[in-house]
């Protein structure tokens, strides 16, 4: 059982790279926990943010607390203690491919405690059963599919008993029945663990399954924090397209006026393949 619930909170953050914001004036706070899906189109700055939350690149303003601590002001020890409460489920897995599943999982009890050899390899496998893959800690990355990929990775992300699981498109290239496994395994953690968990995603049905909280990001800024019985009762014009899945038109007036010969659309591959070889 992990140990208090931390909760997150961004006070007048602005986030971005090189001077220039991606995302400004952020007030939410994650709620210890629950599960908080951050959501959003693509580029809207929802992979900036996880990465400022777990201070890989410096905030431009404002505050990152989490368990009421200020971590952008923790000095290089107590930050390398917090970040040991942290879990991360990277998009791809991020497993090692040179390394079985069992020590991938392992990995990180090897780096941060002193236990003995046969206490790491009772929790690595205790992690992998929790996922479904205790019978496969001796194959590697490349022998696994994507949706094993996924859980193991989860496996290690939870292998040091963290108190906030971060997750990163968590059902990003999976199928629909692995996308639901996954939701249904992050479900069954927070409650087993009693843990925050924070997911970053852009997957409508998983964000309608496990979240508990929604932020949601735009055009720059936040444009939704609450729960989710109350996003799905917005009547905000952009929200409702999006969650409702209705595209918006995005022709240029400009290239509607465009005389295009419909000849010109087809290209002659006889002819050009002609000119190459006359070429070689």
């Amino acid at each position: 059982m992990s140990g208090s619930k931390l909760d997150v909170v961004l006070k007048d953050l602005s986030i971005g790279y090189n001077g220039i914001p991606v995302v400004s004036d952020i007030n939410v706070t994650l709620p210890a926990g629950k599960i908080s899906v951050i959501l959003g189109g693509s580029g809207c700055g929802k992979s900036t943010l996880l990465k400022h939350m777990l201070k890989l690149h410096p905030v431009l303003a404002g505050e990152i607390r989490i368990g009421g601590k200020n971590i952008l002001e923790l000095n290089r020890h107590a930050w390398a203690c917090l970040k040991l409460r942290l879990g991360l489920l990277f998009q791809d897995g991020a497993l090692l491919g040179s390394l079985p599943l069992g020590d991938n999982v392992a990995l990180p009890l090897k780096e941060h405690t002193r236990l003995d050899k046969k206490t790491i390899q009772d929790m690595a496998v205790a992690k992998l059963a929790l996922v479904g893959l205790a019978n496969y800690t001796h194959l590697y990355p490349n022998q696994l599919s994507g949706g094993m990929r996924k859980r193991a990775g989860l496996a290690r992300a939870m292998v040091m008993d963290p108190d906030i699981l971060f997750c990163d498109e968590p059902t990003s290239g999976l199928d629909p029945i692995n996308s639901v496994e996954l939701d249904h395994l992050l479900l069954e953690l927070k409650d087993r663990f009693n843990i925050t968990i924070v997911v970053v995603s852009h997957d409508l049905a998983s964000m309608r399954a496990i979240a508990d909280h929604v932020v949601m990001l735009g055009d720059g800024r936040v444009l939704f924090d609450g729960s989710m019985q109350d996003l799905e009762k917005t009547t905000d014009p952009y929200l409702r397209r999006f969650l409702d899945r209705i595209a918006e038109e995005r022709t240029s007036p400009r290239l509607k006026a465009l005389p295009l010969d419909p000849s010109m659309l087809k290209l002659n591959c006889a002819k050009y393949m002609a000119s190459y070889g006359e070429r070689e």
